[in-house]
């Protein structure tokens, strides 16, 4: 009888730490893969190893021109001008990155606020419309250069590479 008493008792909280505790090892192999933690040191290191440090465009434009010499089985003058291009819209990033900080902040305290203000965000639109617009010309202006450089063939392939991205 006090055995089965004693059952009584302890039968709850048995029962609530086996559940406590496969919750909380669940938890615990959910947070492992998670794939934004996931090897973060791993992944810095790695940037640093590859020389970008912090300059992601860096090693993505040195990817995209490895991407076109291949697909596009250009010259080698055609990549050292498509080289001098890239370079140049560097260059232009930098520019356009100083100037949009600004947009980007002002961005970010309008998503902070309770309710969405139409008003100020088309105020904060209209602030950098010319930024946008110009933006805008550099992007045409390099695609009409990169054309220009590579021949009609290799310019159907460039096109149509474009459409699928």
């Amino acid at each position: 009888m006090k055995i089965q008493k004693l059952y009584t008792t302890i039968k709850p909280y048995a029962v609530v730490s086996i559940f406590v505790l496969g919750i909380s090892s669940l938890s615990v192999s959910a947070m492992g893969h998670n794939k934004n933690d996931h090897n973060i040191e791993n992944n810095v290191e790695m940037s640093q190893h590859k020389g970008e440090g912090g300059h992601k465009h860096h090693g993505n434009m040195k990817k995209s021109l490895r991407r076109l010499a291949k697909k596009l089985d250009l010259t080698a003058e055609q990549r050292s001008e498509i080289k001098a291009i890239f370079a140049g819209m560097k260059e232009d990033r930098k520019a356009n990155k100083v100037a949009l900080s600004s947009y980007k902040e002002q961005m970010k305290s309008l998503h902070a606020e309770s309710e969405f203000d139409e008003n100020k965000f088309n105020a904060i639109y209209a602030e950098f419309q010319e930024s946008f617009k110009q933006l805008a010309m550099e992007k045409a202006k390099n695609h009409h250069a990169i054309m220009q450089v590579l021949t009609p063939e290799q310019q159907e392939k460039y096109s149509s590479m474009r459409k699928r991205r």
